[in-house]
């Protein structure tokens, strides 16, 4: 914790003196993530939970003001919400983001 504390990074000091170590880890790691049938971008849902309930609401089809109704949000919200997945996702639009969230298993299709 002290040299955490200064500014420095004890871990590193392991991974230089036993870089098999650190490697042998990161191979189970990403054997384990391949093995789950996931590869790494799966486990991390870039996504809050409001986003992907709104995303969710978009897969079904409804607007942004029926999507406002429901959740009990302003229309405006639900705007703001879908730009920044948008921006997260680095979607070129509303069926973009839908895709790329169904592919990565974000989403659950009925």
């Amino acid at each position: 914790m002290r040299q955490a504390y200064r500014g420095e990074y004890p871990i590193n000091e392991v991974i230089n003196a036993k870089p098999r170590v650190a490697g042998r880890i990161l191979e189970q790691f990403q054997r384990f993530a391949l093995s789950a049938g996931e590869g790494l971008e799966e486990l991390i849902i870039p996504l809050s939970s409001r986003e992907l309930e709104v995303l969710q609401r978009v897969a079904r089809g409804h607007t942004n003001k029926a999507i406002a109704s429901m959740l009990g949000i302003k229309e405006q919200s639900v705007k703001n919400c879908i730009s920044g997945i948008l921006r997260k996702l680095a979607a070129n639009d509303r069926a973009h983001a839908v895709f790329l969230a169904i592919k990565h298993g974000w989403l659950k299709t009925e």
